[in-house]
Order: structure tokens, then sequence, then C-alpha cells
């Protein structure tokens, strides 16, 4: 908008034709107007050429019209003003131009060998730097725009940056592919001349110009945002032009002789302003940030993208300014708030972790909760109550739909918790449930939750909860499982029960198992349905071992006594203690698990210091047979009791191990030993003479090992008597492989007599089509029969480590499908009823006291919910 001047006046649109204002440089003054760092500082400013001197100087007046942010510049704010002199490069003119300028009654000048570096704003305590790469002043035009668009002096609220068109994000939104690597301002130097020509050509209204150390080292295309290099030359974006298929579908409204729209050019000031690296103290403040003009746009409307801005304090900034520096780049990321969804959350976190549900109305609690939210209203212990329960009833509804499409039948395992802390006053049963799903997935997953037996004299409980005492003569146990069964609906879906010995030899149970048979709900006349958790076995049997047992851990007393008088083998104890291999018991261990572990620290301990004698030669003679035996409970209960679900073809193997260390540990020559191991012998004959049925079975159904492998040990565990018992193997397998095959048939045999009895009744003939009935179901039988006998005449498959049963009866359930229903339900039997840290504990399975005193359908809920969502 400005024509040439005339003898050194202004000519255009807002001219001020008194040549006078105009100051008349002469020598160095000249000579630094006219400098191309001050082109570059200024690159929109007009050239003026003053007739008279013959001379050509560059105006230091910014004449952009960036609209109000030049409007509020007083007079005092150029060098005009200044007495002819005096030299207006030098610091002093340098402060006494600031110091009379208005803006600084809003800045905090910050001086660095007695000039000016930077400037801090009184209300947001932003640093603008005040000092070009030159060294020489920048002017205070950036400071008058920051002033007038700095919305902390109108009580700004951080909370609103997303509504401001300067774009702030948060630190973890940085794309690391896009970042440059800061630099240090004293390395950087700013664009110079040839870079700001550079930036004249057409070209750049397509691309973003990327700097490094001052100069342009590439572009960033607008439309399909590559990067090319720009470093030399522009000749690859104006090839990049031609093809860029983005850019041919966009229109995009570019002006002539600039790079950015004249429609956002006070943000483009505003941008190179506050990227402008901050000095205090001659430090850099931003320490990392993104290019600092680096501003892409859309196609379609011309809006910024986002840019990225990690401001970071300097080394010796003190705790406060700190976090003002912090507070200025804010991670703001605006989500919809959604209080029922926190409820939920909340809820879960509650359940996962065992929490009383009191937490809640904490007041500790309520502070965290506003601290993160000030929206946010804390829920009472009643609605976590109903969170809880409605979460259960969600859980509960997808599991049963579950269990009704995955499995034929479903196998049970019971166990007896109490709870923490002292002498308990109720007992409660939890049933689980295991089965395998139609992705052949072993699961396992807590179905009820009850009162076995609690305390008559109990009651506060009876108050509190509303419940009514359970009694031993009541028959608890009964009454939990049949209400599971009904309502689950798995009357007809029954396998197995497994569990614990306080269940299992309880009248009840046989009560149970009596009406279960006589509903036609258990398959090959229950002879699978009762069976004693692994768990149980292995602790009756080392009870046996009891007094010679105590007498080891006497032993094992006087050694650690004996470490623990020095202070240096004391320190060697719990070297070899962490060396072990196995996790130190807690405190309320089983006492032979405690007794296990102190041995393999003994002997661990005599090995790195065999000259020591904490144990005489007759004391090893007992301490390491009872050191094996103990070793082989302790990996069985391990595996058995495990995290992860074993099928139920690996039982008989685990079982084996203990019948074999005790075989071979019988022959010991220390009488006591021998004698203690004789009544652990019989202690598990009696446990293998019930259980190896059961155990038997899944083995058959293994590919690897099937009835050979059976005879092979039932030859070695019962003698001459073996053939019995491998008979009886084969026998429960091939009637339970029959009742697999003939619920098809069944119903229509039972129509099929219930006709003719009618008929007869009436009068009449007899069916005459009865025989032929009968003859087409046999054949059926017999061909689905063939089947087993295909399976088990079939070879062995050879023994590998990496075997997986499920997978290998899922290829091939097209060749056996009526076997591989009958396997999927047998594999699925539990052998224990705990897991494996209540099956080391001597409490067992143990519910925190926070939630026992809660009402039993409460609990009910929580327990069951978080062993479905964990």
């Amino acid at each position: 908008n400005l024509s040439k001047p005339i003898s050194g006046t202004w000519v255009g649109p807002g001219a001020r034709p008194n040549p006078t204002r105009i100051p008349l440089r002469t020598g160095a003054a000249a000579a630094a107007a006219a400098s191309p760092t001050s082109i570059s500082r200024a690159p929109d400013s007009a050239l003026i050429w003053i007739s008279s001197l013959g001379l050509r100087s560059h105006l230091r007046r910014n004449l952009s019209l960036q609209g109000a942010a030049m409007e509020n510049m007083d007079e005092h704010d150029s060098d005009a003003n200044m007495p002819l002199g005096i030299d207006s490069d030098g610091a002093a003119a340098s402060r006494f131009r600031k110091k009379r300028s208005k803006v600084w009654e809003e800045y905090k000048p910050i001086y660095i060998n007695g000039v000016i570096q930077s400037a801090e704003c009184h209300y947001c305590h932003t640093l603008m730097s005040c000092k070009g790469a030159d060294g020489r002043s920048n002017g205070t035009s950036h400071l008058w725009r920051h002033h007038n668009n700095c919305r902390a002096k109108e009580g700004f609220d951080l909370s609103e940056l997303h509504d401001t068109d300067f774009p702030y994000v948060g630190v973890n939104d940085i794309d690391p592919l896009n970042q440059i690597l800061p630099e240090p301002l004293d390395d950087m130097n700013l664009v110079n001349h040839s870079e700001n020509d550079r930036l004249r050509s057409k070209v750049w209204m397509d691309f973003t110009p990327v700097y490094v150390e001052g100069r342009i080292h590439g572009a960033d295309c607008v439309h399909c945002h590559t990067r090319l290099s720009a470093e030399k030359s522009t000749g690859d974006l104006n090839q990049h032009t031609q093809t860029c298929s983005a850019r041919a579908g966009t229109s995009v409204n570019h002006q002539k002789g600039g790079l950015f729209s004249s429609s956002v050019p006070i943000f483009k000031s505003r941008v190179k302003d506050e990227l402008l690296p901050a000095l205090t103290n001659g430090k850099v403040q931003i320490a990392e940030y993104a290019s600092r003009f680096h501003l892409g746009y859309n196609s379609g409307d011309r809006t910024c993208q986002n840019q990225h801005i990690l401001a970071l304090p300097a080394d010796n900034m003190t705790p406060m300014e700190q976090d003002k520096s912090s507070a200025r780049t804010p991670d703001i990321k605006i989500r919809k708030f959604d209080q029922e969804a926190s409820y939920q959350e909340l809820t879960r976190m509650i359940i996962m972790h065992d929490y009383p549900l009191s937490i809640v109305e904490h007041e500790e609690m309520k502070r965290f909760a506003k601290g993160l939210n000030p929206v946010f209203n804390m829920a009472s212990s009643l609605d976590i109550e109903e969170y809880s329960t409605l979460l259960f009833q969600k859980e509960k509804s997808d599991l049963k739909e579950k269990i009704a499409l995955s499995s034929r039948r479903v196998s049970l395992s019971a166990s007896v918790w109490v709870p923490h802390g002292a002498e308990p006053t109720i007992k409660y049963l939890c049933l689980t449930a295991h089965f395998i799903d139609s992705e052949w997935k072993l699961q396992r997953r807590i179905i009820k939750f009850g009162v076995l037996w609690s305390s008559p004299s109990d009651l506060e409980r009876m108050i509190h909860c509303k419940e009514a005492c359970v009694l031993e003569s009541e028959v608890g146990a009964y009454n939990v499982i049949w209400e599971a069964i009904r309502e689950w609906n798995l009357d007809r879906k029954l396998f197995c029960l497994t569990s614990v010995s306080e269940i299992r030899n309880s009248g009840s149970i046989s009560k149970l198992k009596d009406m279960l048979i006589q509903r036609n709900c258990l398959p090959i006349r229950g002879e699978l349905y009762n069976i004693a958790c692994v768990d149980d076995m292995l602790d009756s049997v080392l009870s046996k071992g009891q007094p010679l047992l105590y007498r080891v851990g006497d032993l094992l007393e006087r050694f650690i006594q004996a470490c623990a008088s020095s202070s240096l083998t004391q320190q060697q104890l719990l070297e070899v203690a962490n060396d072990v291999g196995m996790k130190c018991p807690h405190e309320d261990a089983k006492w032979w698990h405690k007794i296990y572990f102190r041995l393999e620290v003994l002997l661990h301990f005599k090995k790195l210091l065999p000259s020591e004698e904490f144990v005489s030669v007759e004391e090893m003679k007992i301490v390491e047979p009872i050191y094996k035996i103990l070793r082989v409970f302790y990996r069985v209960v391990e595996v058995m009791s495990g995290p992860v679900c074993l099928t139920a073809n690996m039982y008989f193997h685990e079982v084996w191990k203990v019948r074999t260390i005790l075989q071979e540990e019988a022959c010991t020559e220390h009488s006591d030993v021998a004698s203690m191991i004789r009544e652990m012998q019989e202690a598990f004959n009696e446990y293998w003479a019930k259980s190896y049925l059961w155990l038997s079975v899944p083995v058959v159904l293994d590919p690897r090992f099937k009835i050979t492998f059976i005879e092979f040990r039932l030859k070695r565990a019962f003698g001459t008597d073996a053939t019995k018992y491998v008979n009886d193997v084969a026998e429960i397998v091939r009637e339970l492989f029959h009742e697999y095959c003939t619920p098809v048939d069944q119903p229509n045999v039972k129509t099929s007599n219930c006709e003719v009895h009618n008929v007869e009744i009436d009068g009449f003939d007899s069916d005459l089509l009865e025989d032929w009935d009968q003859h087409l179901t046999a054949q059926t039988r017999s061909q689905l029969l063939s089947e087993l006998d295909s399976y088990l005449e079939d070879g062995l498959l050879p023994r590998k480590d990496d075997f997986d049963i499920l997978n290998w009866w899922m290829s091939h359930s097209s060749k056996y499908p009526t076997l591989s229903k009958m396997v999927q339900d047998v594999l699925a039997m539990p052998s224990s009823a705990v897991h494996c840290q209540a099956a080391f504990s001597s409490e067992g399975p143990v519910i925190h006291k926070q939630w026992s005193t809660l009402n039993i359908k409460t609990i009910e809920a929580l327990v069951c919910t978080r062993d479905w969502i964990s």
C-alpha cells in the first residue's frame, strides 16, 4: 500500500507529510540500519529511497498491518525521539529507548551485562526475548502484541486455552518423527537476508519452512504433510507441487508476495514471538520444541495444526519459578466427564483389590478424588454395594450363557473359606465350576459363595446382616450346592464333585449324591462324583509322620540359632536363603511347608560351607530322606493347585510321584524313618484304592498312553491283582462312552414302550415294528462303539513335552465326534478345590475381615465378580 516516497516524504494511505519525523543516519548507524539482519528482522518493512542523500536505508518501524497490536504503539516506541548524536545501537541507547516505551510498564526487564536480554510479563510471567541474532534490540512490537493478547490480565483461566487460536498441546502428543532437536540460543543464527529472499518464491505458498540453526533445511507440504529437503534450492518443492495428489483436490486462496495468508498475520507474528527461546540469567528456558515456524494448514480451511511445545525450567530456577514455568505449557485434553463410568471403574478397583466398601467415605479418598476432578461426586458405600450387585448380575448372565453353550457337563469343586484373623464365627462354602468351552479352553469360575456354618451366638451378625445362623445339623453344604445347581441349571449337566475333607465326609454330601442319582443327574451312577481333594490327601499322609517331622523341625531351629550367633554366618545364611530358588513361606504357612523350606536352606548352606558342623552324621540320616519326601509333596501341590489349570490326564502322573518316593525311601536303614514311611504308605494306599479309577480314565483318553499305560502302571501298584483293576478301568470307559451315545436314542425307546403299553390296554395288537426299532438302535450303538475301539486300536503318539491334548482332540473331533464330547467333560475334572496360595496356608482360603461383615449376598457378588473380571 505504499508508493515510492519523493524527497523524503511519505505518499500513500495514512501518509505523514512531515519530513522532519524521519531520522537521517550517517556512518555506523546508517550501515547498521542497512544490514541484512535488519532486513530479516523486519521483512515487511518498506524500502524508502531518499533522493536528496542518494542513500538506501531501511526504516526499523514495523509497517505490517497487524490491527490492534500496532495501534497501541505509543510514539515513544521508536528511534525517532532519541536525541541526535547518541548511537542507537549502543547499550545505553537501547536501555534509554526501552525505558521510554510505555509497554515496559507491563513487563519486567531482565538485564545481562547491563543490556536488556528479555522481558517478563507481569500477568502470565511469560519470558519474551528482546535480543536479536546480531546482539541488538529487536524492538518492542512483539511485546505490544503479547500484551494485547495476554488474557492473564483479564483473569484468564488456563482451562480456556483450547478456545484460543494458539494451539497448545501436551507433551505426550508430540510426534517424535516430526520433532526437531533443541538447540541452545547462543548457537542459533536467525534467518538472514538470503534466507528471507528464498521465501519470496511462490512455491512457499504450498509449503511450511523447517528451520535448523536459523536456516531453511526442509519444507513440509501443507497438503500431504510430506517433508522435503530445501537446504540448497526449491527445485524439489516445485516438482512436488506438480505431483502432489492432495494438492490436486484442494482449492487454497493463496495471496501474492508472502508465505502466509493475510487472514492470519497476527497469528504468524504471535507464534514467532511465543516460540523464541526466552532467557533468564543467560540460559535457554525452552529446552525442547518443534520447528519454530512449523505451521501446517489443512487443505480446505487453512486452519492451523497443533504446534508441539515442551517447556522445561532452567537448572538454576527456584521451585516457585519452575512451577510457573510448568504452568505455561499445560497438558490439556478435553473429554466429556462421565460420572456413571467413574463409579463403575471405582467399583471394579475396590473389588479387584479387596478394598473395604467404606473406603469411598474416607476423607482422604474424597480429597484425592476432588483433586483429580472437582466435578466428581464421591459415591457412598451403599452406592458401591449397589454397583457391585449390578456388575455381578451382568457378569453372571454372560457366564450362564457361556456355560450353556460351551459344554455338555460341568465339574464342581467345593472348598471352605473363613474370615482372616481370629477364631471364625462363620464359615463359607465356595463352589467353583470347571469346564472346557467351545474353543477347547479349560475354564475355572466361582459360581456360588454361601454360608456353610455360622455360630448361633453371633447375635451382632444376625442384627447387622439380617441373616439367620446356619447350624451343622441343618446341612449347610447340601443347601448351598443344591441351590447353585438349580440356579445355574446344572441338574442335567453335572459330571463330578471334588471337595475338601470337611465337606466330603459330611452326611449332607451323601444325601445330595443319593438325590442326584435318583434324578438321573450323574453319569455312571455317580462313580466319579465325590472325589477327594489332592491337597487334603497329602496333608493326611504327612500327618502320619508328624512326630518325626517335628523332631527335624527342632534340629533346624538349633541350626538357625547357631548361624545367628555370628554376624558373618548370619549374613551367609540370608544369602543362601535368597538363592534357594523357592519363595519364602509366610507366617501362616503349613507346618510341613516351613520345615521343607528350612531343609532346603540347610542343605544349600552345607554345600557352601562343608567344613561347618551344624548337623551331625546321624542327624543327616534322618534329614535327607525326609527332605526328598517333602520336596516331592511340595512340587505336587504346586503343580496341581497352581494358577495354570491342568487337564485331568496329568493328575495320575503327579500322584504316582508320591507313591514312588514313598516306595523308594521305605528302604532306608534308619528305623524311625522307615516306620514313619510305612504309616504314610498305608494312608496313601487307602486313598489310591478309592481314587485310581477317576485318575486312570483321563489317561486312557490321552493318545500318548491309552489303556496300555494304565496296565503297565497298575501291575506295579497291585501286582498279581492288577488285571482286575485294569478291567475295571476299561469297563468304566466303555460304560461312560455308552451313556454319551444313548441320549439321542433313549427317548424314542421310552416312547415306543409307552405306546405299546397303551395299545395293549386298549385290546389291540402290539407294535409290529418294535423289533425293527430295536435293530436300528443296536446297529447305531455298534457303530458308535466302533469309534472307541478305533481310537484304542490306533497307535500311540510319541511323547513330547509341548504336547497339547486339548488342541489334539479339537483337531480330531470330526474323526471321533462322540468320543471328543466325552473327552471334553472328562479332562475338565479338577483334582484340587483350592488355589496354590491357599493350599500352602494353614488357614486355607480366607476372606478379608472388611468383607466378612457384609451380608452374604453382597459377599457373593464381590467374591464371584473378582474371580470373573481378574
